[in-house]
């Protein structure tokens, strides 16, 4: 079994014994059976698009000559984590900033960006295909990827990421959730990006020039 491979079990496992826990505690608290069935819809649509992500991950045919993460892929996944949790917390017990009065209308619009953000990170993954690689790095054989949707955005996968945690904040009907991914995700994307861009150009030099100047960040014609 392959290190992408193990760690999207891992994943996998960690997240069912949280959210396991999470629906015990909910069930108990006398959760409103609304809120409880929320809950259980989110951590299946979860689990779902992780076992398809494992499914549609190909091994890369060559080694990585060199990669140059910066801890960048932590501090995405940290400050991700970080909305989820404070997510949660806010649906299920203080309800802090929870936008009550406009459910639940903003938790199916939550359920429906979850669903067209999984679609578009299926479409990045399956693009890149033995390129995908959660670090940034480079293989021996190296080609640039411009088809696809990468031929009018670079980023789709942190387009993704963002995208991920504003329906999740939608889902659990927390704004808060939203300032988090203003100051604390949004920052880890962009730096995320900064350190990509270096290392390509670095690697690839006007093939990659070239690229920048005919695609935009993450939306399209915008930037």
């Amino acid at each position: 079994m392959n290190t992408r491979v193990r760690n999207v079990i891992i994943r996998m496992i960690i997240s069912i014994i949280i959210f396991v826990y999470i629906s015990y505690l909910a069930w108990n608290s006398e959760l409103p059976r609304f809120d409880f069935y929320i809950l259980i819809a989110f951590f299946a649509l979860f689990l779902g698009w992780s076992i398809i992500e494992t499914l549609i991950y190909k091994d890369p045919d060559s080694l990585a000559l060199e990669d140059d993460d910066r801890r960048s892929y932590l501090y995405l996944q940290l400050s991700s984590l970080l909305a989820l949790f404070y997510a949660l917390i806010d649906f299920l017990e203080y309800h802090l900033t929870r936008l009550v009065s406009f459910e639940p209308w903003v938790i199916y619009l939550g359920f429906l960006l979850f669903i067209i953000n999984a679609i578009l990170r299926y479409h990045a993954i399956t693009t890149l295909g033995k390129y995908y690689n959660p670090r940034v790095a480079i293989y021996q054989e190296h080609s640039l990827i411009t088809a696809g949707i990468y031929q009018k955005i670079r980023h789709p996968m942190y387009l993704s990421a963002l995208l991920n945690v504003i329906a999740i904040a939608l889902i659990f009907s927390s704004w808060g959730t939203l300032v988090i991914m203003l100051f604390a995700v949004l920052p880890a994307v962009i730096y995320r990006i900064n350190i990509e861009e270096e290392f390509l150009l670095n690697h690839l030099g006007n093939e990659y020039r070239k690229y920048l100047e005919q695609s935009k960040k993450m939306i399209p014609g915008i930037w």
